[in-house]
């Protein structure tokens, strides 16, 4: 199973109070909990949710601490163990399963903005093929480890040290606030992504990837921006406050041509994919 061990990470709050503080309320903290404490375990409903098409029911029920999970159809059945999920609430939560000794990507997430579950990102619509599909799609051990290597601090095999991203996650080497706009971007690039899954540059869902967004524009290719010009390291993006980044943008041009609105034009928000929305970080005329 996915194991919690104790946290030997040195305690920074010790030192550094105020950040410390300001992390623990921040997503980055959030993007892996115990399932049942996330958006997906509360708003469980009493009766199962159901596939299209006459596919599978998936009915949940707490054990353990978690949730155990089961997909029945006719006399197909399966089920599984879930005590993690992925994702700080903001937009989502996708739990982990576990099956007969596989991990599994949950078929279904909960959507926070339309307050709903429905499909996972990726998973194909209508109904599974068999019971354990339709629990979800099997993870190899390496896809695994790279994804809660960004959501969490990990130890040997699938071990998580500590959920969430701590204060190691991005302090471990440079300081981010003291390297070059290159190399912050590298560093946050880490889990945000420069580089598109699959390599497929034209996929309108790579909008979610930041810097390798914001490193197709002048402001960033000049020198001028990196990711903490805008985004105070310990806090959660302000995706309300469009006034509060735009003070950003006429610190360096000084005669705009709106003072508000900047963002509006020059970073449009996209829905690449049902219920969720990003900023498009490409700044471009």
């Amino acid at each position: 199973m996915l194991a919690a061990a104790a946290h030997g990470a040195p305690q920074c709050a010790d030192c550094h109070a105020k950040q410390a503080a300001a992390h623990a309320k921040s997503n980055h903290a959030r993007t892996l909990r115990p399932v049942v404490e996330t958006e997906f375990g509360r708003a469980l409903p009493e009766g199962p949710i159901g596939e299209a098409r006459g596919g599978f029911l998936l009915t949940y029920a707490r054990r353990g601490g978690g949730l155990e999970v089961t997909a029945e159809k006719g006399n197909q059945r399966a089920r599984a163990q879930i005590d993690w999920a992925i994702g700080a609430g903001d937009q989502g939560v996708t739990p982990l399963a576990f099956l007969d000794g596989h991990w599994l990507e949950h078929r279904i997430s909960f959507y926070t903005k339309p307050g709903r579950f429905d499909l996972t990102l990726g998973h194909r619509p209508g109904a599974s093929a068999s019971a354990s599909a339709a629990i979800g799609i099997a993870q190899p051990e390496s896809t695994l480890r790279a994804c809660l290597g960004c959501h969490s601090t990990l130890g040997a095999g699938v071990t998580v040290v500590k959920a969430g991203v701590d204060c190691e996650r991005c302090h471990g080497g440079p300081h981010p606030s003291k390297v070059t706009p290159v190399k912050q971007m590298e560093i946050c690039g880490t889990c945000h992504r420069l580089t598109p899954p699959g390599g497929d540059e034209k996929d309108p869902l790579n909008i979610r990837l930041q810097p390798l967004r914001l490193a197709k524009s002048k402001c960033f290719l000049t020198g001028h921006v990196a990711c903490s010009t805008c985004h105070p390291a310990h806090e959660n993006a302000r995706r309300a406050d469009a006034a509060f980044y735009e003070v950003r943008c006429v610190e360096c041009h000084a005669k705009p041509h709106r003072k508000d609105g900047c963002l509006e034009c020059h970073m449009p928000k996209s829905t690449p994919a049902p219920y969720l929305t990003f900023t498009d970080h490409y700044i471009r005329k």
